[in-house]
């Protein structure tokens, strides 16, 4: 294969190196890996990869969260795992958490609930009055 191959690979990789610090937001269609330092919000359906090099201050939101280095801020992720090296701080929301032996949340996780055939009730107006009644009978 030469070195400007037209063969595409399948699954690409953005990576922020170690050593690059990037201020802004981060948003690609495929995984993102964090060597380095992002001050900014990621958002991505795929993963994103926070090494043990890598810091982010900012929100993430990824169909897959790995943390091995460190976060501050939001995390919203189908699945997050915070690994051995692994720190968040701040908020998350996923439906599956996982914290390896040696990872560390400071924080809280607010667990997302899918909701199906949900009937809204009105209040019965007409029960809250006899209750009153009721209650003014016996005293």
């Amino acid at each position: 294969m030469g070195l400007f191959s037209s063969r595409s690979t399948s699954a690409s990789l953005s990576i922020v190196a170690k050593g690059c610090r990037i201020i802004g937001n981060l948003e690609s269609e495929q995984s993102i890996q964090i060597d380095g330092y992002v001050q900014g919000n990621i958002a991505t359906e795929a993963e994103v990869i926070v090494t043990p090099t890598g810091r982010v201050q900012g929100d993430i939101k990824a169909g897959l969260v790995l943390i091995n280095g460190l976060v501050e801020g939001t995390c919203q992720g189908g699945e997050v795992n915070i690994q051995a090296k692994g720190k968040f701080k701040g908020t998350m929301q996923t439906q599956h958490l996982t914290i390896d032996k040696g990872g560390l949340l400071i924080g809280e996780n607010l667990e997302v609930v899918e909701v199906e055939n949900v009937t809204k009730i009105s209040p019965n107006r007409d029960l809250d009055k006899e209750a009153s009644e009721d209650s003014s009978k016996s005293a």
